[in-house]
């Protein structure tokens, strides 16, 4: 049975629907390389943990998990997911030599500047035949968005790469390599690219990128960051938004959730899979 990602992100980031939407497509990209993973298993960025915990399982899905951020390592330490969770950076990986049998990654190597270190190291603690699962934004990233493709369109090249440099400040991007480019830069950490694969087609990325305008994503004085406020949960009413947004966009977001790149196109998502 195929599992519905899009109802369970929207019931884990309800108050903010466009980044549920974006997690649902990742984990709909990642699942069949994830489904039968080899342990011990590593989840490098694994942020408040809910990903690993939807995409693993809730019982001990992930043997260790390993963020920079404090509060971050202590949501996901709270999780039944996780067996262990660290503190550290993907530079300087606490762990020993050939210690996992899979690392995997969602959406966290586009927020590091600094690639090679820590793909030296993943292919350090990665056993002989160990992969290394992740997800990023694609090459394609930043022409796909809505913003960008609309100032195109109007003959404002300046206004669109002035809007994609917005997202990548608000988003903290510094990267967006090409399939052959990850093959370059993984090769050289000791890893060979065995599946590249784009996933976000244009349509969605745009509807996306819409939806974060209409939620008033990154802006905390929009009229719906005010309710979904934790300030105001006392007052009661956000139990039945949580349930009116996981059910209307449940049904009206899945036409676009379900849209799949085309053969021979790109998307603004990339899934890649290397080998030790």
């Amino acid at each position: 049975m195929t599992r519905d990602y899009l109802v369970e992100l929207l019931k884990a980031y309800w108050f903010a629907p466009p980044v549920a939407l974006w997690r649902a497509v990742e984990l709909r990209a990642a699942s069949a390389p994830c489904r039968s993973v080899e342990r011990p298993l590593l989840d490098l960025g694994c942020g408040d943990g809910l990903i690993g915990e939807i995409l693993f399982g809730r019982q001990g899905g992930v043997d260790v998990g390993l963020d920079p951020w404090t509060h971050q390592v202590r949501q996901a330490a709270g999780l039944d997911a996780y067996h262990h969770v660290d503190r550290g950076a993907g530079r300087a990986l606490p762990y020993p030599d050939r210690g996992f049998a899979t690392v995997f990654s969602n959406s966290v190597l586009e927020h590091i500047a600094d690639l090679e270190p820590v793909l030296e190291e993943v292919g350090r603690v990665l056993r002989p035949g160990g992969r290394f699962i992740f997800t990023v934004p694609s090459d394609a990233f930043r022409r796909m968005l809505d913003g960008y493709a609309r100032r195109m369109t109007a003959g404002d090249p300046e206004g669109a790469e002035a809007y994609a440099a917005r997202v990548d400040e608000r988003l903290e991007h510094h990267h967006y390599h090409t399939p052959q480019e990850w093959t370059e830069l993984l090769g050289e950490a000791g890893l060979s690219v065995i599946q590249s694969s784009y996933y976000m087609p244009q349509p969605l990325e745009r509807f996306w990128d819409r939806m974060n305008a209409r939620y008033g994503i990154g802006d905390h004085g929009s009229i719906w960051s005010l309710l979904v406020s934790p300030r105001l949960r006392p007052l009661g009413y956000q139990r039945l938004l949580r349930h009116l947004v996981v059910k209307h966009l449940g049904d009206s977001w899945r036409p676009t959730y379900e849209m799949d790149v085309q053969p021979g196109n790109k998307g603004g998502g990339l899934l890649i899979v290397a080998e030790r």
